[in-house]
Formats: C-alpha cells, sequence, structure tokens
C-alpha cells in the first residue's frame, strides 16, 4: 500500500493491457477499503464454496465510473480459469432478459434454465435494468437459489441499493439482503494518480510528476477517461492495437460516427454469413456472439462512439456488454491466428 492505496491484482487477460484496454490491478483507495474484504476471498485460492461462504449474493453498488465491471470481469476470468468455463457466466441484466425471452420464443426455455441453475459462477451487472417482468425476475430468484444452494457464487452490480429499485421482485431483493453489499466510489485524488501511473506503464509511456499531478487534480466521471487523458496527453510507444482516446465531436461528427458504426455491422455480418438483425438481434448463439464481438471491437477503434452508443447501435445493449464484449474480443486476438486475419480483413474493408 502507497500513500493509504492499495492495488488488487486482477487476473490477467491473455491480451496485452494497451490492447485489451484493461489495467491489471484494481486501485482501491481509502475510499474503498470495505471492498478489499471480499474481493480476496474471490480472487484468491479459497475452492469456489469456501469464497463465498461469507457473503452470497455478494452486491457491488456504485455509479458508472467506480470500477464495478472491471472488477466482476475480473471475477469471472479468474474463475473460467478455475473450473470449466461454460460453468461461469456474465450477462447484464438486460442481456438475461433478452435471453430469457429468445429461449422462450425458441420453445427451449427448460433447457436454457437448466443450464443458467446449473451454472456454478454467475455475474449479473446493472441490476437496476431488470425488467419489471415477472417472469423474468422469477427466472433470476430461482437460479440465484439453485446457484447458491450448490455452493456456487452469484454476484451483483447496480448502480444503487436493492432495496431502491422499486421494480424488483420482493422475493428476488429477499435474496440480496441476505448476502452482502458493497458500496463502490468513484476513485480519489490518491487513487486517481495509482491508475494514471499504471495505464501509463501499460502503454509503455512517461509522465513525470508534474504531468500526474495536473492530470489527476481533475475530477473524472470513471477510470476509463483517466485512461483516455494518458493516451492524449503522451505519446504511445507500439503496440498500435489501442484504440484512440474517445474525445468530444460536433454533431456533424456524430452522424459520420453512427453511419461507419451501421456499415461495420454490415460488413461484419456478409464477413461471417449472419444477417445484419441477427447480428445486433438476442441471440448467443457462438457464432453470432463471437461476430458481434468483433463488431463492438472494430467500432471502438474505427469510431468516436463511446460504448453506450455503440451498443444502442448492436441492439440497445448495455455500456458494460460492449465492454465486456471489446475485451473478450482482445483476448482472443492475442493467441488465435484465424481472429486475427478476420479482424485485420475487416479493418482493412472498413478504412
Amino acid at each position: 500500500m502507497i500513500d493509504g492505496v492499495l492495488q488488487l491484482e486482477l487476473p490477467g487477460s491473455d491480451a496485452p493491457a494497451a490492447a485489451s484496454g484493461m489495467l491489471p490491478s484494481f486501485v482501491v483507495g481509502p475510499e474503498n477499503e470495505l471492498v478489499v474484504a471480499p474481493l480476496a476471498r474471490l480472487l484468491g485460492d479459497l475452492a469456489l464454496k469456501e469464497a463465498a461462504q461469507l457473503f452470497n449474493p455478494l452486491v457491488l453498488v456504485g455509479a458508472s465510473g467506480s470500477g464495478k465491471s472491471q472488477l466482476v470481469q475480473g471475477i469471472v476470468r479468474h474463475w473460467r480459469r478455475r473450473l470449466e468455463p461454460a460453468q461461469v457466466e456474465y450477462f447484464t441484466a438486460a442481456d438475461f432478459c433478452r435471453e430469457a425471452q429468445a429461449a422462450a420464443d425458441d420453445t427451449r426455455l427448460p433447457a436454457w434454465r437448466d443450464g443458467i441453475r446449473s451454472l456454478r459462477v454467475l455475474v449479473v451487472e446493472d441490476l437496476q435494468r431488470l425488467r419489471p417482468r415477472p417472469a423474468f425476475q422469477q427466472e433470476l430468484r430461482l437460479a440465484v437459489d439453485a446457484i447458491t444452494a450448490a455452493g456456487g457464487i452469484v454476484i451483483f452490480t447496480a448502480e444503487r441499493e436493492p432495496a431502491s429499485v422499486g421494480h424488483l421482485d420482493p422475493g428476488l431483493r429477499d435474496r440480496l439482503a441476505a448476502g452482502l453489499t458493497v458500496r463502490l466510489q468513484r476513485p480519489s485524488l490518491a487513487a486517481r494518480r495509482a491508475i494514471l501511473q499504471l495505464a501509463a506503464n501499460a502503454r509503455g509511456m512517461m509522465l513525470t510528476d508534474a504531468e500526474l499531478a495536473r492530470l489527476a487534480q481533475r475530477e473524472t466521471s470513471s477510470p476509463a477517461e483517466l485512461i483516455g487523458r494518458v493516451a492524449a496527453s503522451t505519446k504511445p510507444r507500439p503496440p498500435v492495437a489501442d484504440p484512440p482516446a474517445k474525445h468530444d465531436h460536433s454533431p456533424s461528427d456524430s452522424r459520420e460516427d453512427f453511419a461507419h458504426l451501421k456499415q461495420i455491422v454490415a460488413v461484419t455480418a456478409r464477413f461471417f454469413s449472419v444477417t445484419q438483425a441477427a447480428l445486433i438481434g438476442p441471440s448467443r448463439r457462438t457464432s453470432l456472439v463471437e461476430a458481434r464481438n468483433v463488431a463492438a471491437y472494430l467500432a471502438r477503434r474505427l469510431t468516436s462512439l463511446s460504448y453506450a452508443d455503440i451498443g444502442r447501435g448492436l441492439g440497445h445493449r448495455d455500456h458494460t456488454t460492449i465492454m465486456h464484449a471489446e475485451r473478450r474480443l482482445a483476448e482472443r486476438l492475442a493467441h488465435d491466428p484465424v481472429t486475427q486475419q478476420a479482424v485485420d480483413e475487416l479493418d482493412r474493408l472498413l478504412r
């Protein structure tokens, strides 16, 4: 711990940090010290049942930019390496509802339900976005019961405490209240300095003490914005796979970016021999998920659109879904030459 700031090492991505847009550590300032104990259990060497013995479910609550997604995606990577990958699943609440509806429409709801309830680790982000339909909420409540009863772990993120999410099923709210809720704050000044230093190191950049102080002094909406400040303030050395820093743009720029996003969807769908409607639709068939991840990855690199903007263009998905898609694709690029060749070819076609 330095200046009251602790760095919690997250399971490493297969992709370099600069390529994945992900820091190798979660920076914990004094403002977030309560999160250390549960995370140390979930990211340590304990067996799954022991790891969640004192809290299950776990709910991480905080405003956008507090680092909830970075934490839970690190937890997902940790347990996918220790268990069978198919035993660990990550959803946003909106995607959980979307997939449940698609399973019901395709008359495969019983099989989908059995798959969800047999998971060992389930992560659901943005709980406040869970649709108020009783059928969806009941599916999630019963999944929580089945997974925790079998010694698995369920983790939620939310922007506010579950008790204040008025449309939650009372039974689901009771399940969450029986676990542990931890509030995350946005990074303090000391934490912002540490994040900036980590981001610079990951990109092979040098920041002077004066530059660190200047960049850290301003309040920020998220760690991602801090990382963008590093890219904008210094000249990085390779790799060239880093996405360009996001910047404010005029309405005309936005129109061009949204038009380019539509082109990315069209070209990617044609390349993978799927329809555009299927690519942006609810199905989580492996081939469609892979194509969707490629489209999200390319959109981040070839446009100045935010995660939220790209999510809207890819079937009204949450920004956390797009962040996850980008990172999963970046990890594949590090060791899958077929995916690398596909992305390179699409990049050439779209520039």
